[in-house]
């Protein structure tokens, strides 16, 4: 099973962040979540579909060329810190 490289369908916000903690060198560990805010409808329980996709998205998490020659076309990052993602 060939697992496609979805890294780049994480938020913005959290690449920017990404930056900012790169560049501060603080050396200490940021945690981003997957999760959800509510159960709809005011329900008493949830049933999670796809925790193994997840699972897989997080251990096969890379930034490949392609990824980083979009983040670069952005004209956002440093150079230095797309450097490190690759």
């Amino acid at each position: 099973m060939s697992i496609e490289n979805l890294t780049l369908l994480t938020d913005f916000y959290e690449l920017t962040m990404m930056q900012g903690y790169y560049k501060n060198e603080t050396n200490d560990t940021v945690v981003f979540d997957v999760f959800y805010r509510q159960n709809p409808n005011q329900g008493g329980y949830a049933i999670c579909a796809g925790l193994e996709q997840v699972i897989e998205y997080i251990k096969s998490l890379h930034f490949g060329y392609d990824d980083i020659d979009y983040l670069r076309s952005l004209n956002y990052f440093d150079e230095e810190f797309l450097d490190y993602l690759a």
